[in-house]
């Protein structure tokens, strides 16, 4: 039997191979694991492939396990399977399809005995750098009794991550959660995990999370899946969330206490939904919670629900709920829920406007009576994501010129604004028209409440032919990578480049520059201001003539004056003294008198 169990261990690996269906250490690994973050929608083609790769995992994992399964069990196994892949097929989001392949996986594990050989399943990862480090021992629970899980997480990636928040994932199903739910809380952290190129080998890297947890007395034997999510930061601090799937050997259970009475009666939140499915910060929204009766025998009653967000500050003087019920109670009342039965409870609640773009924790308090007026209290949690819208605006568009000749160049200056509450990251902007081209600018991360400048310069690439709008997209992604583009317009005109021909060139000076149709030409620009300089020429150069005429005339007569006077011998002295153009007009001036 045992050698027979290996070929078929083989033959299933094989089959996985071909089926392109990933193995970890000779087990087939879920192609499906439970989304990062949560989808905003889901469209009928992706949930056709999502369903086809969920049944054809599941039936491989049964084919793969059924050597494990005694053969009397085996129909019972192959029908609850099927029933299970019905099911997948039926669902209507890939968050509830993951869920279904991971109860339909858990469900062929509870026909496996205990003691089969070689039957421990390997922990699984949605992710290849973070993942169950490879100390992992199955822990083994017994009913009734309190076990320690130990997580050890390695880091694969080669960089660090840091901040990472390890959540198990409670579930209504005791095959997904076999434990007692005896707090809130099951969240720890982990400042940070180093990543290869920090040095060490996989087990010095490692950081280990311990959860003491007790074990459910209803909960059914055999491998049951523990998922736990990882949410770390990056280095650009942004989020990711990553899904690890372990396993527990559950033992000596029956459903029901050792004296024979029921099982105390519990009260857990399977899920939620919110209407809108995107919730944004300043908005209502409808949050539903999925709750469950996991006693199969003892219904609940008289159950009083209270719904809490936790409590979020701004800043050190202002600490406030960050959702708020807008009819002003929080409560709920629920008559009765049947032993096993579902309940979907609802509450309008807002989102206050100032939230940062991240999931907040919403509480719900829970206080209920058995058949048997029993009292019984339970505190469950979910994590809701909100969105911060991203808000951007621009300033005044300045462009110089604001008509250009193909071939030439605009500089065009405006600054982006981030004025929301959330970052932008990778921001660009590109310049749309038929008539430009380049000016392409990358703007990078800006921080709420910072700007960036735009000094980009476009070139005329074609003659504007329409009103010279020319589009600005720019574009940015928010935390979770997702881009987000905003149109702005601006205008500018581009001309045909004009070259005058032989003809215009000889018409300067002719009746044809003047008589010629058509647009301005550059020579009647040119003559004009050559005339203009030509007539300041002569006119400066006439009045030079007439004003040296002038003086020459008044100099002449100056020295007729002069000449009048006698001059003696007894001015020879003095006359020696003179320079020589006085000595030339005493000279004349001597002979004018007959000396």
């Amino acid at each position: 039997m045992r050698r027979m169990g290996l070929i078929k261990r083989g033959l299933a690996a094989a089959l996985c191979c071909m089926l392109c269906v990933p193995v970890i250490g000779g087990l087939p690994q879920p192609i499906i694991a439970k989304a990062d973050t949560p989808r905003a929608s889901d469209s009928d083609a992706d949930l056709k492939e999502v369903r086809e790769n969920a049944c054809k995992e599941l039936d491989e994992y049964y084919k793969f396990k059924e050597s494990f399964i005694p053969e009397g069990k085996r129909a019972e196994a192959r029908a609850a399977v099927d029933a299970q892949i019905k099911a997948i097929k039926n669902c209507n989001s890939s968050a509830i399809i993951s869920e279904r392949l991971l109860a339909g996986r858990a469900t062929v594990d509870s026909y496996i005995p205990s003691d089969a050989p070689d039957s421990d399943p390997e922990p699984t990862t949605s992710n290849s750098n973070i993942m169950v480090g490879g100390n992992w021992i199955t822990p083994v629970a017994n009913g009734g009794q309190y076990v320690n899980v130990v997580l050890p997480i390695v880091n694969m990636g080669r960089r660090r991550v840091k901040n990472a928040v390890v959540t198990p994932q409670i579930s209504q199903d005791p095959a997904k959660w076999p434990f007692e739910i005896e707090t809130s809380n099951y969240t720890q952290t982990i400042d940070r995990l180093p990543g290869t190129d920090e040095g060490g080998d996989d087990m010095e890297r490692r950081r280990e999370l311990t959860w003491v947890l007790k074990t459910r007395k209803d909960a059914p034997g055999g491998y049951m899946p523990i998922a736990f999510d990882v949410t770390y930061e990056n280095d650009d601090l942004s989020l990711t969330t990553v899904t690890l799937t372990t396993y527990v050997n559950v033992k000596g259970t029956t459903g029901v206490s050792s004296d024979g009475t029921a099982s105390t009666p519990r009260v857990i939140v399977t899920g939620f939904s919110t209407s809108p499915e995107e919730v944004r910060a300043g908005e209502t929204f409808t949050l539903t919670l999925h709750m469950q009766n996991t006693s199969r025998a003892t219904a609940v009653q008289n159950m009083l629900f209270d719904i809490q967000a936790a409590s979020e500050s701004t800043d050190t003087t202002y600490v406030a709920a960050a959702f708020l019920p807008t009819a002003g109670s929080s409560t709920i009342f629920v008559d009765r829920i049947a032993a096993g039965a579902t309940k979907d409870i609802s509450m309008e609640m807002e989102a206050r406007s100032d939230l940062a773009q991240k999931p907040y924790v919403v509480n719900v308090k829970m206080n209920y009576e058995d058949e048997n007026v029993n009292a019984y209290e339970n505190t469950a949690s979910v994590s809701i994501p909100v969105r911060q819208e991203a808000r951007v605006d621009i300033s005044s568009i300045e462009v110089m010129p604001d008509s250009i000749d193909v071939g030439n160049e605009a500089n065009v200056m405006f600054s982006v604004y981030n004025i929301g509450k959330t970052k932008l990251f990778n921001t660009s902007v590109k310049f749309i028209s038929d008539s430009v081209s380049g000016g392409d600018t990358y703007l990078g991360n800006i921080e709420p409440g910072a700007t960036a400048n735009v000094d980009a310069y476009l070139s005329g690439a074609a003659a504007t032919m329409d009103d010279g709008i020319v589009k600005i997209e720019i574009t940015f992604e928010d935390e979770a990578g997702e881009a987000t583009t905003i149109e702005k317009e601006m205008t500018l005109f581009v001309n045909e480049m004009y070259f005058p021909n032989d003809m215009e060139i000889d018409g300067v000076y002719g009746e044809e520059m003047i008589d010629s149709p058509g647009g301005f030409k550059i020579w009647w620009a040119i003559v004009p201001g050559i005339l203009i300089v030509i007539g300041i020429i002569v006119f400066v150069v006439i009045r030079r003539k007439k004003k040296k005429a002038q003086e020459l005339l008044e100099l002449e007569e100056d020295l007729d004056d002069a000449g009048e006077e006698d001059l003696s011998d007894d001015d020879e002295t003095e006359t020696e003294k003179l320079s020589p153009w006085k000595k030339w007009k005493k000279r004349r001036a001597e002979k004018r008198n007959g000396l």
